[in-house]
């Protein structure tokens, strides 16, 4: 007698095998390059937010063939009971898997053909398409109808001569002294001394032995680094953190304090050195150690780098003004797809900086959880309205990168980089980046295209506005 539970774990056997089949066969087919099937674009509809609805009617010859084909991959690799992989009967496999190899195929035969649409409208499919509705007769052609997002069609208007208001960039009066002092800061250093470590920036390296009241070990590291004014600093109780302060190399220190996790410990610590940062003199030594001849070359080197950044700044902010007034001269929707992605990259830009700092963004703090979301939102669909109408300018004007474009981003990247032209462009093509990198240098010109034809208004910045450290 076939035990209570059997029954099931044997369909469970069988789902699984049937699922790894399936797995199987999607793989082999995936790796091969498919071809545009015989089809007809039956209806082509606009629906809201940049979307289409397709039906589309496959060859009833081709479909069928090729499912026969898909049909005879699954029997290839088929392992069903009672038969030796391989041999099941193709009927069998065909009542089993009839709705998921319709599906595969029109996965299959799907991209290729969307493809060519887009090819023959000239537009954008973003995202992946959704398939609706299927409807397969007997003896007629199979309809597949879906909802694609593609790249809403834009008239641009008004680009040959917006006027914009435009806030000042404010460099303080000490933007120079605080660049020099900042790259002081980031070239300190740490210096072995034999000193006691009396200061918060001192480090001290140090073998540590921590044992429980039963006698077990509960830490035990050598060579550990930790700073005397950085709580919790090498994952140590602050009481040894304190305990370290004003000794020096050699001396040994021995305390009761509970572990980062609250277990009640004996550590005995050994300072094995002592390390004091050291701040680099501004002076001709520290020029030279950054490339510069003398001090005075390595003020006008800052003062230069600020200049740039300001006529970077004012060239940002000028060129987010005219786009957002651009913007409200065209009506035309967002495809969600593509704002989703913006919105996703807007977020982990926040997240980074919360990772690198320890604080959200200025333009995050304060803000609700619904609030930072509607801001992101509301930054993401003006983000990509300004890309859309930005390529629909360059279309227009008929804007592209040239060969001497390409090459004079090329090489203006590569001298940042330190890196030869050559070297450059292979690590971009290796990436799968280069289209992308072309894709800037077009959008780079657009940018200077549309901002050559603005008329811009210098303003004072508002009361409130501090001055921005360059």
């Amino acid at each position: 007698m076939m035990p209570e539970n059997e029954g099931s774990v044997q369909e469970n056997s069988d789902q699984q095998s049937q699922e790894s089949i399936l797995e199987q066969a999607r793989q082999k087919i995936r790796q091969q390059k498919e071809e545009v099937v015989p089809h007809n674009i039956l209806e082509d509809l606009p629906l809201p937010e940049s979307r289409r609805k397709l039906t589309i009617e496959i060859a009833q010859e081709d479909w069928e063939r090729r499912l026969d084909e898909l049909f005879e991959e699954f029997r290839r690799s088929a392992t069903i009971e009672g038969f030796r992989k391989g041999k099941a009967p193709v009927k069998l496999l065909q009542r089993r898997f009839m709705k998921e190899a319709r599906e595969e195929l029109a996965e299959r035969i799907l991209p290729p053909i969307l493809q060519k649409y887009a090819e023959a409208k000239k537009t954008v499919i973003y995202g992946k398409p959704v398939l609706t509705d299927q409807q397969y007769e007997s003896g007629k052609a199979p309809r597949l109808t879906l909802e694609i997002e593609v790249k809403p069609e834009i008239d641009p208007v008004g680009y040959e001569s917006v006027e914009v208001e435009v806030e000042e960039v404010v460099v303080p009066p000490d933007a120079v002294d605080a660049n020099l002092e900042r790259l002081r800061q980031e070239n300190a250093y740490l210096e072995e001394v034999q000193e006691p470590a009396n200061s918060d920036d001192d480090v001290v390296v140090v073998d540590i032995l921590a044992v429980g009241k039963d006698g077990k070990t509960l830490d035990r590291r050598s060579d550990v680094s930790l700073q005397i004014g950085v709580p919790q600093s090498a994952q140590l109780p602050d009481a040894v953190r304190e305990a370290l302060k004003g000794k020096a190399a050699g001396e040994t220190i021995e305390l009761d304090a509970s572990t980062p996790d609250g277990t009640p410990a004996h550590y005995t610590v050994n300072v094995k050195s002592v390390k004091k940062l050291r701040i680099p003199e501004l002076d001709d030594e520290f020029a030279k150690d950054l490339g510069q001849e003398n001090l005075a070359a390595l003020r006008a080197h800052v003062e230069a780098r600020i200049r740039e950044q300001v006529e970077e700044e004012k060239k940002d902010r000028a060129f987010n003004a005219v786009v957002a007034e651009l913007v409200k001269k065209v009506e035309f929707d967002v495809p969600p797809s593509l704002k989703a992605q913006v919105e996703q990259d807007l977020m982990k830009r926040d997240l980074t900086h919360l990772y690198m700092t320890g604080r959200m963004p200025q333009h995050a703090r304060g803000l609700s959880r619904e609030e930072y979301r509607q801001r992101i939102s509301d930054d993401a669909d003006q983000r990509v309205k300004g890309y859309l109408l930005l390529d629909a300018i360059g279309i227009k004007e008929n804007i592209e990168a040239t060969e001497e474009d390409i090459q004079a981003a090329l090489e203006a990247r590569a001298k940042a980089e330190g890196r030869k032209p050559l070297a450059v462009r292979a690590a971009l093509e290796k990436r799968r980046e280069w289209d992308s990198f072309v894709e800037e240098v077009r959008f780079e010109k657009i940018r200077n295209f549309v901002l050559s034809k603005a008329k811009i208004r210098w303003v004072p910045p508002k009361q409130s506005e501090q001055p921005a450290e360059a």
